[in-house]
């Protein structure tokens, strides 16, 4: 893992840049750069570019555009409820708004962003408008539906976390923050773009979504907590871990006592990222060394794409 370790990735970094999301899609993110500054136009040029590496192989080719738009309109709607929910902790507009894929939109009530509801109407109508391509949407629709309530589940809870940092711990970051990482939904997506994926095969794909999404959540944690403990933020593996070695405490986060900086400067001396990039390391060995036994999916080139994204996690970090 040395490669995927090394600080810098100034060749990734300028092929980031350079993507170029299709022309379709700008609209939505014009949209979005008038409704809020909280992401930067990188982080959406770094999903465009990551999202063919795990594709499951099941996709074929002439599917995969609609796959991959579906999975980015998502991936906006699920940005804006986040942020939302943890970065402002506006709980009336999530609370309209995750609602909107199941009830439709309809007239914000009292409380509600009516900007950011509007851009959370306009992210999902264009999801919705790529997945009616899907042959097998109906097949695999309420499974996808499971899936996206148990994200947005993630993102209350990590409200309820950043509100009252006495709730933060191991389990609760393990069992609810990885459901943040969308990567059940990604692969529903996949899913319904599959004519010819076999349900026999789906138990050990789901048995393998859930330790590939650990992985993801992972690379996610130690490239990202330094910003997001600047926002406020305290769901993140590393601080959670930091919290419960004493390294900080929930008081000292719940007061804002001291400056960021500095519980910055105390997480780093700690071998917390160390840690859970060993985690990473044994979950990943295990995959690799397993033979699945499924034949509709290369679940091997799967996991080597979910790979790659630590990568380029890595090489963007302190960039998205």
């Amino acid at each position: 893992m040395a490669t995927t370790l090394e600080q810098g990735g100034t060749g990734v970094l300028q092929q980031l840049h350079g993507e170029r999301v299709p022309a379709e899609l700008q609209p939505l993110l014009d949209h979005y750069d008038e409704v809020t500054t909280d992401r930067s136009r990188l982080l959406w040029k770094w999903l465009w570019h990551v999202f063919p590496e795990f594709r499951l192989s099941s996709v074929p080719d002439r599917h995969t555009a609609a796959a991959r738009r579906a999975k980015f309109g998502l991936s906006v709607f699920m940005t804006v409820l986040d942020d939302l929910s943890e970065r402002h902790r506006d709980r009336e507009t999530f609370e309209a708004g995750r609602k909107i894929p199941f009830a439709g939109a309809s007239a914000p009530t009292a409380g509600v962003d009516d900007g950011a509801y509007e851009l959370l109407r306009h992210a999902w109508e264009a999801t919705e408008s790529h997945l009616d391509d899907a042959p097998r949407r109906d097949r695999f629709g309420e499974l996808f539906d499971f899936d996206l309530r148990q994200s947005l589940n993630s993102m209350d809870f990590n409200r309820l976390v950043n509100e009252s940092p006495a709730l933060a711990s191991r389990t609760g970051a393990e069992l609810y923050d990885t459901h943040n990482m969308l990567l059940y939904l990604y692969v529903d997506i996949d899913l319904a773009f599959s004519p010819g994926f076999d349900t026999a095969d789906l138990p050990t794909l789901r048995d393998v979504t859930w330790e590939a999404q650990r992985l993801v959540r992972i690379g996610n944690w130690v490239t990202t907590w330094e910003r997001e403990l600047a926002e406020g933020d305290f769901t993140s593996r590393v601080v959670v871990e930091a919290m419960e070695q004493g390294v900080v405490t929930r008081a000292e986060l719940q007061a804002g006592s001291v400056p960021v900086d500095r519980l910055v400067e105390r997480i780093r001396g700690t071998d917390i990222e160390h840690d859970l990039l060993r985690t990473w390391n044994d979950i990943y060995g295990d995959l690799t060394a397993t033979d699945h036994g499924v034949d509709s999916v290369d679940l091997d080139g799967f996991i080597d794409g979910i790979r790659y994204l630590l990568e380029v996690d890595v090489k963007a970090r302190g960039y998205k």
